[in-house]
């Protein structure tokens, strides 16, 4: 399984990176793939030249819904350096901890429980706040979650939650770890 793993992750970043070459300076090819994630057709239509070379033994749903969208998000927001470890969960804590409202979290709570076919508009949604707080997206990684997203187990879902929910890396020296929480409906006699 880590091979197959390993060669879908690489094929999503080849695909990436050579789309990205491809389109290096051609400002229209830029432009058509941003118009593209209105999901119009005629959009869509317009970008398959540049995309769907790449694409070779990818299944047609997987190019629909996870592979075209993605790279038109990765041309939105494009990424100098790439997170290796980042999920799209922990891209959505880092969002979280950028702003001051609790939209963010609304937001991916919303994500997780999005059907497949449903999902390029919470995520759309998301990557537009990352892009405005300089939040790091792993695209490779979040085509490979994609492709997994209808596993009857939910894995990745709960592989994200887990990310954005996880405890600080460095907890403060001064934190009381020995402190056991009260009972609910109890209070302590400190008020």
């Amino acid at each position: 399984m880590t091979t197959t793993r390993t060669s879908r992750i690489q094929q999503a970043s080849t695909f990436l990176v050579n789309l990205h070459t491809r389109i290096r300076n051609d400002n229209g090819a830029k432009a058509d793939l941003k118009r593209a994630l209105s999901g119009e057709p005629r959009h869509l239509r317009a970008i398959y030249p540049l995309v769907l070379p790449y694409l070779y033994g990818v299944q047609e749903r997987e190019q629909e819904q996870i592979w075209v969208p993605i790279a038109c998000l990765s041309v939105y927001y494009p990424q100098n350096a790439l997170d290796k470890q980042r999920d799209f969960g922990s891209s959505c804590q880092a969002l979280k901890k950028a702003t001051s409202s609790d939209g963010v979290e609304r937001r991916f709570r919303a994500l997780l429980d999005t059907a497949l076919v449903d999902v390029l508009s919470p995520t759309t949604a998301l990557v537009r706040q990352m892009k405005s707080k300089e939040v790091l997206i792993n695209y490779p990684q979040l085509i490979l979650d994609l492709c997994r997203w209808n596993h009857p187990d939910q894995y990745i879902q709960d592989q994200w939650a887990r990310s954005f929910w996880a405890a600080p890396a460095n907890l403060p020296e001064t934190a009381d770890l020995t402190e056991q929480p009260l009972p609910l409906g109890e209070t302590t006699d400190e008020t």
